[in-house]
């Protein structure tokens, strides 16, 4: 009876060594995103309307190339970037218009495993660079403010309004 017990310990033990070892060959999920509250102001971009992409990168080369822009470079070069990673890149598209929100856009990135990080960008009239890493939130809230963009992670629009007092 002994020997049972001390090998059902070992088996245990080893059971749970290979488990946790594992866990390192499991591949690490960047993007978790899959909401989206957008705030916007009625100055937002001078009051004008505007366009704004949420994209999903699916290889490392694309993942950097968008990390170093800024919005007008993303938007110069947007139509480019789909022929060239046509297979790596996945765009989310929203018109905004000054005043009127959107509540709880869905984002379904193709594959959540595969996506390598995912962006923000919003094309705005006045200069900065209206860009934003967002992968790692589940749900996420965007204010467009008449000169700039606040984005808030893990949070809804209800809630980020209370916190803030809006």
């Amino acid at each position: 009876m002994f020997q049972s017990k001390a090998f059902f310990k070992i088996l245990l033990l080893l059971l749970a060594g290979c488990f946790v070892s594992s866990c390192d060959m499991l591949p690490s999920v960047s993007v978790w995103l899959k909401k989206v509250d957008f705030e916007v102001d009625p100055k937002a971009n001078n009051g004008e309307a505007f366009v704004c992409h949420i994209v999903i990168a699916y290889s490392k080369d694309l993942f950097d190339r968008l990390q170093g822009m800024d919005s007008q470079g993303y938007f110069s070069g947007v139509t480019l970037m789909e022929k060239t990673y046509k297979d790596s890149i996945e765009i989310f598209r929203y018109d905004m218009i000054p005043g009127k929100n959107k509540i709880g856009q869905e984002v379904k990135p193709k594959s959540y495993m595969k996506a390598k990080g995912a962006f923000l960008f919003a094309k705005y009239l006045t200069p900065g660079r209206f860009m934003e890493n967002i992968g790692g939130s589940h749900s996420l809230v965007v204010r467009f403010l008449p000169y700039k963009m606040e984005t808030h992670g893990n949070v809804n629009l209800e809630e980020l309004s209370k916190k803030l007092n809006i």
